[in-house]
């Protein structure tokens, strides 16, 4: 447990300074407080469906229990519904976020593996191999900012990446099948994938 929470710690920490660091136009102050208590409500209620769904509502579940993909889509859906309330939707509000979230989940995901949980039967450990797909992407869209200063792509491309490796690493996570043999966690994998093609489409059609 303190490794776990140490390797949580140190996630937070690293994508604070990398969002410190990162050389990307930010909104005023206002927007961004906004943006932020959007987020936050959003990781907040997102962690916690699919464990719920997968394992059931009870009392231990409440405080204990939180599912990182959940965050990431509840937080994406929270932004939506903020641009939406906001009458912001032409505006791509994300950009900032990818790159520090992919660092900090990547710490996340080996204090996972040292706490025991989010394992599965592979020759690597699931979350070690999830790590490694986020410190990868992480450097991936730093590069690929770098070149294009596309920041309006960065989210939907780390969203639409980070879906389809869940999708194909959950075959052999210990999570429970919900539906047609898949999991939680792959049927929503399998819902959000059309609409964050639709979005990365819109927008680099704007620039064709």
């Amino acid at each position: 447990m303190i490794l776990y929470f140490l390797f949580t710690v140190v996630g937070v920490l690293a994508a604070f300074i990398t969002s410190r660091v990162l050389d990307i136009p930010r909104p005023g102050r206002k927007a961004r407080l906004d943006i932020h208590i959007a987020a936050a409500a959003g990781v907040a209620f997102g962690a916690k469906i699919p464990v719920w769904i997968s394992y059931g509502f009870s009392p231990e579940l409440i405080l204990s229990g939180k599912s990182i993909m959940g965050g990431i889509l509840g937080a994406f859906v929270a932004m939506h519904i903020y641009k939406y309330i906001s009458n912001r939707q032409g505006e791509a509000l994300g950009g900032r976020f990818a790159i520090p979230l992919a660092v900090a989940v990547g710490f996340g995901k080996i204090g996972c593996w040292f706490h025991g949980c989010c394992g599965g039967d592979f020759i690597v450990p699931p979350q070690l191999v999830e790590s490694a797909f986020q410190f990868t992407m992480a450097f991936a869209l730093y590069v690929f900012y770098r070149k294009t200063g596309r920041a309006d792509l960065l989210f939907p491309v780390y969203l639409l990446s980070y879906l389809t490796m869940r999708f194909c690493i959950e075959f052999v996570r210990d999570e429970p099948e919900m539906a047609w043999g898949l999991t939680i966690y792959q049927l929503m994998a399998l819902a959000f994938v059309p609409f964050t093609i639709s979005i990365l489409s819109g927008r680099t059609g704007k620039h064709a």
